[in-house]
């Protein structure tokens, strides 16, 4: 079976910019609870995905979740003031290394966060979870937020009402079928692609290897899309390719929980599922 990698789309901390970082004072006294005025777990919002990338409260006055909205906060955290402590006194490369440290701890507690509070894995499902620093950022403070998708690529969100607490724990609509043209669709729509399952690189918090983390995920991919597909380990199809959605880049690997959501993708429009098709002809439009 042929590789190939999808645009990938993970978990990205957002919002007013890391320049904060750069504000020192050493030994000063870090607030332990969240400043005025700053929003709650149970807020939402009307934002956009471009409107979504900048600091805590977002623009436009918060919104009942119970009527339209776009994200859902359903975490607010603080990254260890060891660490903050440290950036204030960081010099040269330390700098970096600091910033990346907090940037993965605050995305790790979302990802955490996430399923708990949905009931079950949101790779499996139409849902993209942001994060981003509560102003003043340098206190250290930031939101996990979730947001319906368009698609894989995380770039649109759907307005939606009802909040997602427990939205996974038992069959969901949200969860992915078919992609076409990179959006959400049914398999009974037409399409171009197909969820077949996630792959997760194991161990736990392992150092960040391009090639290594482009290689397994394809690999891994590929084994899921066979299983799916009803084929042996050793098995494949020529009109068929395993696309990947993750974290690719030594950026998106920084907290991340290491998954892979996997697809099925085809260069001709099918009509319906290719789960459990075997070696049977595709179901082309």
């Amino acid at each position: 079976m042929k590789r190939v990698a999808l645009i990938v789309v993970v978990v990205a901390l957002i919002g007013g910019g890391l320049s904060w970082m750069y504000e020192r004072g050493q030994g000063r006294d870090i607030p332990g609870t969240p400043p005025t005025g700053a929003p709650k777990a149970g807020t939402c919002y009307k934002v956009d995905a471009g409107g979504a990338k900048a600091a805590l409260p977002w623009a436009g006055d918060p919104v009942d979740c119970a009527g339209p909205h776009t994200v859902e906060l359903f975490h607010v955290g603080q990254v260890g003031k060891d660490l903050l402590h440290r950036l204030d006194d960081a010099k040269g490369d330390d700098v970096k290394v600091t910033q990346a440290l907090l940037y993965a701890q605050a995305r790790r507690a979302c990802l955490v966060e996430g399923p708990i509070f949905l009931g079950g894995g949101w790779h499996e499902a139409r849902l993209q979870i942001v994060a981003a620093w509560i102003k003043p950022a340098t206190d250290g403070f930031f939101g996990c937020g979730l947001a319906e998708a368009a698609g894989p690529a995380g770039d649109q969100f759907v307005s939606r009402s009802g909040t997602l607490k427990g939205a996974l724990a038992q069959d969901s609509p949200l969860a992915i079928a078919c992609i076409n043209q990179l959006r959400y669709v049914q398999c009974s729509d037409l399409h171009d692609g197909e969820y077949s399952g996630i792959y997760t690189i194991t161990p736990p918090e392992a150092p960040f290897d391009e090639a290594a983390v482009q290689s397994a995920a394809a690999k891994g991919c590929t084994s899921v899309g066979l299983s799916y597909l009803g084929l042996p380990a050793d098995g494949g199809r020529a009109d068929l390719t395993a696309g990947s959605v993750g974290p690719k880049t030594a950026n998106e690997w920084l907290g991340s929980d290491q998954a892979f959501t996997c697809y099925l993708m085809s260069a001709k429009p099918l009509k319906s599922s290719v789960h459990n098709l075997g070696a049977a002809p595709l179901p082309l439009a």
